[in-house]
């Protein structure tokens, strides 16, 4: 009777799933977070190149030019939890120039009510 020897070779023990997905979270945390405009003399600026002046948490005034007529865009933000982008979202509204200088006129009677 002839003896032969078998080799086994050992796979190293598999990485949990989920240990792999909480070490690539860890390294997104650890990236600096870039927002969607660029600040660029005190001014941020969206992705247009549009001016934006803030006026509350979030919250942003821009004026940008659409088909040939300038629009007043005033909308809030959020920071998207993926990228890390500030992105524009559905809340806001864009004043064509008549509307815009109608609210300018109303201002003073708003703040009689305030």
């Amino acid at each position: 009777m002839e003896s032969r020897a078998i080799n086994i070779a050992v796979a190293p023990a598999k990485e949990h799933i989920g240990q792999r997905k909480r070490q690539s979270e860890a390294t997104e945390e650890q990236k600096p977070k870039k927002a969607k405009a660029e600040e660029v003399t005190g001014r941020m600026k969206d992705s247009d190149g549009n001016e934006m002046f803030e006026f509350g948490n979030l919250r942003y005034a821009t004026v940008s030019n659409f088909k040939g007529k300038e629009y007043v865009n005033i909308r809030e933000y959020y920071v998207d939890k993926n990228s890390g982008k500030m992105m524009p979202s559905r809340k806001g509204i864009s004043l064509n120039k008549a509307q815009w200088a109608n609210l300018k006129d109303l201002i003073p009677e708003i703040d009689k009510k305030l």
